[in-house]
């Protein structure tokens, strides 16, 4: 059953334990060994600079002696082991949405597989961890985040959750650059309803969210 929707909460579903159990089975092997690709078919030269930013990002929060994971929400080894109600599955993907997790890093980590592959217009990789540590030093430099989600939709049966959403901010640079875009996500789930995949698409080509970092932004009066 597909739910969309654009604000407020999500509607919750009845469904039997026998239905839900086989659709957690119809998911188990729906996941690709394969590695998943870059959203985009960004130059060598766009890519390097996102490994570049990564690098600086890194350099900043050793000079800051930024902590890692203050913000995101514990995971012990007791609660890996469970399976995660859908419903329950969603609302805590929203509760990260309010969170503004994908510019803070204040996410929820159980609700993520560790191997989880990343993807967007720039690079792809595997593992929460670095997910989570880019996001942290990307936070740090961050002011005026506004993040607006324009839908949410849920398929169950496919163990999927997508999302359209537009942000902007200025980053905490001398030269005060603001960043501006809008795209979506692609949150996939696995039977235990802990995510495998967090494809993230933009509406701008790569290029021009670098020219964006480079250009100085307007003083405010």
């Amino acid at each position: 059953m597909r739910r969309t929707t654009r604000t407020g909460p999500t509607t919750r579903k009845t469904g039997g334990r026998r239905r839900r159990t086989r659709r957690r089975c119809e998911r188990e092997g729906r996941r690709s060994k394969d590695k998943i690709e870059p959203t985009s078919d960004a130059n060598l030269g766009t890519r390097l600079a996102w490994y570049a930013s990564e690098a600086f990002g890194d350099a900043v929060a050793l000079v800051r002696g930024r902590g890692d994971g203050g913000d995101a929400t514990a995971t012990t080894g007791e609660e890996k082991k469970n399976i995660i109600a859908w419903d329950e599955a969603v609302q805590r993907l929203r509760d990260d949405y309010d969170r503004t997790y994908f510019v803070t890093g204040k996410m929820d980590l159980g609700l993520y597989e560790e191997d989880c592959e990343f993807a967007d217009p720039f690079v792809s990789f595997r593992g929460v961890a670095r997910f989570k540590k880019n996001l942290d030093n990307l936070g740090a430099l961050m002011k005026d985040v506004t993040l607006v989600v324009d839908s949410f939709e849920e398929i169950e049966e496919e163990g999927t959750v997508s999302t359209k959403w537009k942000f902007k901010c200025v980053l905490g640079l001398p030269w005060s650059p603001r960043l501006s875009a809008s795209g979506g996500t692609k949150h996939v789930f696995n039977r235990e309803n802990r995510m495998v995949q967090h494809v993230e698409s933009w509406d701008i080509d790569p290029s021009v969210a670098l020219r964006q970092l480079v250009t100085p932004g307007k003083a405010k009066k």
